[in-house]
């Protein structure tokens, strides 16, 4: 079980980039990541691909492999770690507890709803919901639109991610490793920051060891070979916003009668780390037993107090009172029926998940 290190996470990643661009910080940063972006390259890009951890990488990569070359440090994730949360931190610069946006499903007490917050839906029904509690819940500050450096900022994402200022919108990797070439060769100093879904969503329906995944992972390092072999006088940063594992196994918790009736709200935020509003303490704690021998229970005061989430904020109290956190590699819990069993999964503290590379490429 791994906590997140934020010394050395995907947080300070993004608080090195943002004090690059002119943004004065208090967060601890990468000083071997500083100390390169110093060097004064014409083009700077970051590029987050989304569940490219530690793990995925060894399994699908030869040690050689380019991307694999180029790892210059391990970091840590956020917990939990999941995109939600991951990402938030990686484009605002901000603990989790800072941005809230936890997980992928959240409880709001005057809605009295859980809402998978990125569709705006509820959680169990799968209604959609148009609430301001929600839109104002969701704001938060990207950190390289505070830009005070000679860098010229771009962003490059995928037509989810709604963003009107300086950005690119691609319809697949081709087009997305476009943009960024023809960006570079311009005649500005270019900041790019940039996301691709990739190769989260083919291990979820495939898993991290099975062959589509395979195939994913070396055509992204394919393309960052090709991308470096054209480009000077650029800096290319890579990171995952967290790991993946394998699945086997699926725990239906929402069948479980007897600990649902403890409960003062249905389960939400993780399949791995679960939250839990509880009615009857001592009811729940011995229902909760069962699953000892996969999972952990923390109250989610004592992960709060062990700065598990960053800073203490009003936030923190969308968490609920307990999380179950799987501490098995090949299991998921499933929290309603309509739930999707995924092949591959992250959000706990084990080191498939937790476990990221910090990948740089120097092209002079």
């Amino acid at each position: 079980m791994i906590k997140p290190n934020f010394k050395n996470s995907i947080l300070n990643v993004s608080a090195t980039l943002s004090e690059f661009l002119g943004n004065k910080n208090e967060l601890p940063k990468i000083k071997k990541l500083e100390k390169i972006l110093n060097k004064n390259y014409k083009n700077v890009v970051y590029i987050c691909f989304d569940g490219l951890g530690v793990y995925p990488l060894k399994q699908n990569l030869k040690s050689n492999s380019f991307l694999r070359k180029h790892i210059i440090r391990k970091i840590t994730s956020v917990f939990p770690s999941t995109t939600t949360n991951a990402t938030t931190t990686l484009y605002s610069a901000k603990y989790p507890s800072q941005h809230g946006l936890l997980g992928w499903s959240l409880y709001f007490e005057k809605l009295k709803r859980c809402i998978d917050i990125y569709l705006s839906t509820d959680s169990y029904t799968e209604e959609k919901i148009n609430s301001k509690i929600l839109d104002n819940y969701m704001k938060f500050e990207y950190f390289f639109d505070k830009n005070f450096s000679s860098y010229h900022v771009t962003t490059i994402f995928p037509p989810y991610i709604k963003r009107q200022k300086n950005n690119f919108v691609y319809e697949n990797i081709e087009e997305m490793f476009n943009f960024i070439q023809n960006i570079c060769q311009n005649n500005k100093k270019n900041f790019i920051f940039s996301y691709y879904g990739e190769p989260d969503a083919t291990m979820h329906k495939y898993g991290v060891t099975s062959k589509e995944a395979k195939e994913k992972i070396n055509l992204i390092n394919n393309y960052i070979q090709n991308l470096a072999d054209c480009l000077k006088d650029t800096l290319i940063i890579i990171t995952p916003d967290h790991g993946q594992t394998d699945i086997k196994e699926y725990i239906k918790l929402y069948e479980d009668e007897k600990l649902m009736n403890t409960l003062n709200a249905p389960p939400y935020l993780e399949a791995r780390a679960v939250s839990f509003r509880i009615k009857n303490e001592n009811e729940f704690l011995r229902e909760i037993k069962k699953y000892k021998k996969d999972a952990r229970l923390y109250k989610v005061e004592k992960l709060i107090k062990n700065n598990y989430f960053g800073v203490k904020t009003e936030k923190l109290k969308i968490l609920g009172d307990y999380i179950l956190i799987m501490k098995n590699n090949y299991k998921q819990f499933v929290l309603g029926k309509n739930k999707t069993l995924f092949k591959g999964h992250h959000t706990a503290l084990t080191r498939r998940e937790m476990i990221l590379p910090l990948i740089v490429i120097e092209k002079e």
